[in-house]
């Protein structure tokens, strides 16, 4: 039987992280992330990064995430309630954002975290307009399962919820891994780990990718952007009427499950099955 059910090299399993604001303490969580081998979005005001000194700057969006495999995403220009605006001005919030971002990044920016994690039916027009493919929210759904819509990307948890889901995933990953699988979605704001207060800190983060690290090999460390390309390219994948070649149209190497075996389908190829 043959079930999509895997991410990239056949695992079950995928984590992605999700930060916002472009805060200078992003230079120090881009460190962790690289030294754990993590990927993670930055969601990125540009007008914070391109007009002030307190934050990243333009100059080093490219060697400081892009040359190490992150990706950087819009999250408007002046992180207004989008869903209080005039439809034209959350396109003029979100074009903008991307024109400055790419310029700084060199790559084709397509994902957004929404300011304030609020939206309206009208945000999703914008987006359209503005080829954003998927908008993270601020609401944690505790589990792993993925949306049906992107563009309400809830994320499993905040960092400073994140114990209890990652003792789960690690627990899924390494001893249930005949569940359905999914993938770990944390998000936050790098400038929380300053705060003395926080239930995690930068030493209690830390010691979390390293328990995540140890268990590599049994998840996909990724993006936001490279799941939601997975996800499109396994769903695009044709069968023939007996349910036994199975063709990729698309340019991304997929998996899916054969008799709970991993099988590749390679970019514009066909495989056949039994």
């Amino acid at each position: 039987m043959i079930r999509f059910d895997r991410y990239k090299d056949g695992k079950r399993y995928a984590l992605t992280f999700s930060y916002d604001d472009g805060c200078k303490q992003d230079r120090r969580l881009v460190e962790l992330f690289n030294k754990y081998e993590m990927k993670a979005t930055f969601n990125m005001n540009s007008r914070t990064v391109l007009t002030t000194t307190t934050g990243i700057r333009a100059e080093e969006i490219r060697p400081l995430f892009v040359e190490h495999g992150h990706e950087i995403a819009c999250h408007s220009v002046t992180h207004p309630h989008l869903e209080r605006m005039l439809i034209k001005d959350q396109y003029d919030e979100l074009m903008c954002d991307r024109e400055a971002l790419e310029k700084a990044s060199g790559t084709i920016i397509r994902g957004l975290a929404y300011p304030f994690g609020t939206y309206s039916a009208e945000t999703f027009t914008a987006m359209d307009t503005a080829s954003i493919v998927y908008g993270r929210t601020a609401t944690s759904h505790g589990g792993f399962t993925l949306p049906d819509d992107f563009k309400v990307w809830n994320p499993t948890t905040h960092h400073n919820e994140c114990e209890r889901p990652v003792r789960s995933f690690i627990y899924n990953v390494t001893k249930a891994p005949w569940r359905a699988g999914g993938v770990l979605y944390i998000w936050g704001h790098a400038y929380e780990f300053d705060n003395p207060n926080a239930p995690v800190g930068w030493e209690k983060f830390e010691e979390i990718l390293a328990s995540l690290y140890e268990h590599r090999d049994g998840y996909w460390a990724a993006t936001n952007l490279e799941i939601y390309d997975y996800v499109q390219a396994l769903k695009k994948i044709r069968r023939s009427a007996d349910g036994k070649m199975l063709y990729n149209p698309t340019d991304i190497d997929v998996w899916v499950s054969n008799d709970d075996e991993p099988l590749k389908i390679g970019a514009c190829q066909t495989v056949i099955v039994d």
